[in-house]
């Protein structure tokens, strides 16, 4: 396997360890509203030595939708990961919290920041480091994420509103 093929594979396995359990997750944060629209994100990633990975994204949200369900629905869980936040702390506009991801060959902690600048901008950052083996091979490295989210329309047009799984608590 070549070290690109094999980065994109850590990345996806570690980003689905820390990102796993998003359920278990949002039911222990408190909720932000997001303004029901159109929006626009953008999602840097570092893993390790890799370059930088860029994603932009349109997303419809719906009346009611908060940043949890954005979370929840936006990432998808390892099965057998077990995830806990602490240290948290939530303000009018944002929320920061630590998290503590535990599966069945990796690991991960990190520290998540999330900002409701006003109701048409949304940023955020999050550090995580991540231990254990992929594909029987070690892994120790740092993901460092970086996202900002702006308001763009309240009619959604072609783009499809998000859909939230159903998770506990809801």
């Amino acid at each position: 396997m070549n070290l690109r093929k094999y980065l994109n594979l850590v990345f996806l396995c570690t980003a689905a360890v820390f990102l796993a359990g998003p359920s278990i997750l949002i039911a222990q944060l408190s909720d932000l509203p997001i303004k029901p629209g159109l929006w626009e994100t953008h999602v840097s990633t570092k893993a390790g030595s890799s370059p930088n990975m860029d994603r932009d994204a349109q997303s419809c949200f719906s009346a009611g939708t908060t940043l949890g369900d954005y979370l929840t629905a936006t990432n998808n869980g390892a099965a057998g990961t077990t995830c806990n936040v602490s240290n948290k702390i939530h303000t009018a506009h944002g929320i920061s919290f630590d998290t503590v991801c535990n599966g069945p060959s990796i690991a991960s902690k990190g520290h998540i920041d999330f900002q409701l600048t006003d109701g048409e901008h949304f940023s955020g950052t999050s550090h995580t480091m991540v231990t254990g083996t992929a594909q029987g091979k070690p892994l120790n490295m740092a993901i460092d994420k970086s996202f900002t989210a702006k308001f763009l329309a309240s009619d959604c047009g072609a783009v499809k509103p998000l859909v939230v799984p159903s998770s506990p608590g809801k």
